[in-house]
């Protein structure tokens, strides 16, 4: 998924994902016009998105202090799991920002978050990602798919006071969870497609 020109770099849609995760080498610029398509960003302006990917990047998201992803020529490159690290931290914004205590966490965990993330992906729609459908009577069913990522946070007088060990979750368990937890800011994410478009059938799949 590595584009010529950032600007030629379209997306195209297709009804199934590839098999296998491929292969994504991004620039800089090209992951952050895939993040502000996929709506990452927000209200906010570019210049104020580009500032916040930056201010992560001092903490260590997606890269740690190494810079790993860096090129010879110091570039940057982006893969598939620097990819789905920036949406986790994006999807987490509280007011805009994601506390720095999470940040550590997902640091602290991201060897174990990659496995979830390529889990995610080759199970989007079996084994632990299979659909169900819950019906309740005179109400349409609500059907859901694919691997739910349980970061088991718990937040105590505004501070975390846990994180983790992360889980990967089926739908069923992940509802379950839900409806019988006494944590109410229980972060329970669908982590099928990002980056790609949660919760449809549609994906981008690279440049044409």
């Amino acid at each position: 998924m590595t584009a010529g020109k950032e600007r030629s770099y379209r997306p195209t849609l297709s009804k199934k994902l590839p098999e296998l995760l491929p292969e994504i080498s991004l620039r800089h610029g090209q992951a952050i016009w895939l993040l502000t398509e996929l709506g990452f960003g927000g209200d906010a302006t570019q210049a104020t998105f580009y500032e916040y990917i930056k201010s992560l990047r001092k903490l260590g998201i997606p890269f740690d202090n190494r810079a790993v992803g860096t090129t010879r020529g110091g570039a940057v490159k982006y893969s598939y799991q620097n990819l789905m690290e920036l949406a986790l931290a994006l999807t987490l914004r509280v007011y805009y920002v994601v506390p720095d205590s999470v940040l550590v966490g997902i640091i602290q965990y991201r060897r174990s978050l990659y496995g979830h993330y390529r889990r995610a992906y080759a199970e989007r729609c079996t084994g632990k990602g299979a659909p169900i459908a819950l019906k309740a009577e005179g109400c349409p069913p609500i059907c859901m798919r694919g691997v739910f990522l349980d970061l088991q946070l718990n937040f105590s007088g505004g501070r975390l006071v846990k994180f983790g060990p992360p889980r990967a979750l089926s739908p069923h368990a992940a509802a379950s969870v839900f409806a019988k937890g006494r944590i109410a800011a229980r972060a329970l994410l669908p982590i099928t497609s990002l980056p790609f478009r949660s919760g449809s059938s549609d994906c981008l799949v690279g440049p044409r």
